[in-house]
């Protein structure tokens, strides 16, 4: 195509603090790489930011803005994944940053090494301080076939006792931000997000990629400033919000037993299963905003505890694959001790400082 440029950037917008915008666009803008496209997609952004996206100055760059209908984060980047020119696509958060040199140094990483997916580093960005986040600890120009299979379970959890061990660190690897990836290569699997999804759907799209992937590296740069925000759609309450992990649970299961996983890739399945009922419980059940009488969201919860995946999950998680704290949870949910459950994680959240 005479118009392909060596990297398509893709950065959906729905509604954002116009100076976190700002900061998003300018930060791209200044990349010293400039053979690239940035790609908005207006994602249903209200008229006032509609105008200033239409409006920015976005200097010599090319620049593609798609306007659709509010439609979700997964479609807006399936719409970008459907215009895009690049050799290669990004994706970056419209309240996040990247770093100077970002584009030149990941692409001359992915070229050097011949990837399809190439991870690099984040820094985790709070009001008053910055904490790196890596799933690794060093450069990997070319995973073994066992990192590549250790990479989807990190995808799952991110933290398991039998891989927290150097090169690996603590540190999760499902975000869709801080990766490139070949486009050809997602071309040529099909490989786009499901619509519907509304929680977890980068990981749901992860776990298909790295299936696919012959090649994966990683960059031990922390290139991408992942802002923390409470607005974010991972802290919003939702009524019947475990519907949401429900559905992106369905959706991993149906690509683990269709690519015919080991027992190994289902337990950590069924300790994603837990994670979500848990973080269900957290942000929804157990939410200020919920105004439901306590006994009743406990036996509503209870209630879910009893359906699928759930069930399932809890019936067969071996406790060999959790770390003390979480074999807590385990025990109170088969027991369907839920006040205490719901007591048991207020206190291991505040004292995690999660």
């Amino acid at each position: 195509m005479s118009d392909s440029v060596m990297l398509s950037v893709i950065v959906p917008v729905y509604n954002v603090d116009r100076e976190y915008l700002k900061e998003c666009f300018d930060s791209i803008l200044d990349q010293t790489y400039t053979d690239f496209e940035l790609i908005i997609i207006n994602d249903g952004a209200e008229d006032d930011l509609s105008s200033y996206i239409d409006t920015f100055n976005y200097r010599e760059a090319k620049v593609s803005i798609i306007r659709q209908e509010n439609m979700g984060v997964a479609i807006a980047r399936n719409t970008g994944l459907e215009v895009s020119t690049g050799r290669y696509v990004t994706f970056i958060d419209s309240d996040d940053t990247i770093e100077p040199g970002c584009f030149a140094g990941i692409i001359e990483y992915a070229e050097n090494n011949s990837l399809d997916v190439l991870m690099f580093g984040i820094n985790k960005v709070y009001n008053d301080h910055i904490v790196e986040f890596s799933p690794y600890l060093c450069d990997i120009p070319r995973f073994t076939k066992e990192q590549a299979e250790e990479v989807q379970f990190k995808c799952m959890v991110g933290t398991l006792p039998f891989y927290e061990s150097p090169p690996a660190s603590a540190d999760a690897a499902g975000s869709a931000c801080a990766k490139l990836y070949r486009n050809d290569f997602l071309h040529k699997w099909k490989l786009n997000y499901k619509p519907g999804l509304k929680r977890a759907e980068d990981m749901e799209f992860n776990l298909r990629v790295f299936d696919k992937a012959e090649t994966i590296g990683y960059l031990y740069r922390f290139y991408y400033n992942y802002r923390q925000l409470d607005t974010s759609a991972t802290f919003v309450y939702r009524p019947r919000g475990i519907e949401v992990f429900t559905a992106s649970l369905d959706a991993i299961r149906q690509h683990l037993e269709s690519s015919q996983k080991s027992d190994l890739y289902m337990q950590v399945y069924y300790m994603r299963c837990m994670f979500f009922f848990l973080e269900s419980m957290d942000m929804d059940y157990l939410n200020p905003q919920n105004r439901k009488p306590f006994g009743v969201r406990i036996r509503e919860l209870a209630e879910q505890a009893g359906k699928e995946p759930y069930i399932s999950a809890f019936n067969r998680l071996r406790g060999d694959y959790l770390t003390f704290a979480r074999k807590i949870p385990l025990f109170l949910i088969k027991h369907g001790m839920f006040y205490t459950l719901a007591l048991f994680y207020g206190v291991y959240r505040k004292t995690m400082g999660k």
